[in-house]
């Protein structure tokens, strides 16, 4: 490996409708972010396009001390550590998602010969394991170019991120991800997950719809405990852009404490949040 790459790290993502990488070069302090989208062909499966992505992408050629893959996927869940068995991982993911397959890239639609690969991540700080899927032939490509590659759900980064700010002040905390036609919704109690899960949304209506259920069902305080929303899908369906501010505005109406967060990092200018988190936790 030369002098260069040495220090450099790749983080890869995967989503259901695109792939994404990021190079992190810590000796290079104006720009240490070099972040790329690559085109995914609809047409085909995740694998073809990850297949040609490794063929002609060239930042993927190099050599790099570290590899992680990053899967965005509604196909986790979560296990107490203290009730965690790595044996049982194949089981237990049947059991939750019992028939099901991983997604494909045609518009969430659903490849019914490939079936998943399950991975983990241990999150010792928050007590519980994530139990995920990924697609089997993409799983085998990206540990055939990179057969030391750290595997991370996108659930499992955000918790753990999230899991620290939620300990910032009183009260509780929920957290909405809203991204790729998906709302993911994370709360907290000063640390402590009390609730995960992912939603597909095709607009406005269906995140307040979702927001204001799971509130209610968590007896959450509409004075004292918080919201705060994060956005990395710019539109929904056919809605209008800015779609973070104009839910958080709907909220407010609802939820004293409503707030969105801020993206102001130039460092991190178009690298998507879940992304951001896995590079920031260091993993």
């Amino acid at each position: 490996m030369d002098g260069e790459n040495k220090l450099k790290s790749l983080s890869i993502r995967i989503s259901t409708d695109g792939l994404s990488f990021c190079i992190y070069t810590p000796s290079d302090v104006s720009q240490p972010y070099r972040y790329e989208t690559f085109e995914v062909k609809p047409v085909v499966s995740m694998a073809a396009n990850l297949k040609e992505a490794l063929q002609t992408v060239n930042l993927l050629k190099a050599q790099y001390q570290r590899v992680n893959v990053l899967v965005s996927t509604p196909q986790f869940t979560t296990v107490p550590t203290a009730a965690f068995d790595r044996e049982q991982i194949d089981s237990t993911f049947n059991f939750v998602f019992h028939g099901s397959t991983t997604p494909d890239v045609d518009a969430h639609a659903y490849d019914h010969a490939v079936q998943p690969h399950i991975s983990y991540n241990v999150l010792r700080r928050s007590g519980i394991a994530i139990i995920f899927g990924l697609d089997k032939n993409v799983y085998q490509l990206l540990h055939d170019d990179f057969p030391r590659a750290r595997f991370y759900a996108a659930a499992s980064t955000l918790i753990e991120f999230f899991s620290e700010r939620s300990m910032i002040g009183s009260g509780r905390k929920m957290f909405a991800y809203i991204h790729e036609e998906e709302m993911t919704i994370y709360a907290f109690d000063q640390g402590r997950l009390l609730f995960v899960n992912t939603y597909g949304v095709r607009g406005m209506g269906d995140c307040q719809y979702y927001l204001l259920n799971v509130w209610k069902t968590l007896e959450f305080d509409q004075l004292d405990d918080s919201l705060e929303i994060v956005e990395d899908a710019n539109r929904l369906g056919s809605q209008a852009e800015n779609v973070g501010q104009q839910l958080t505005d709907k909220m407010r109406y609802f939820i004293k404490q409503t707030s969105l967060t801020e993206r102001s990092d130039p460092h991190f200018s178009g690298i998507p949040y879940d992304l951001q988190t896995l590079l920031v936790c260091g993993f």
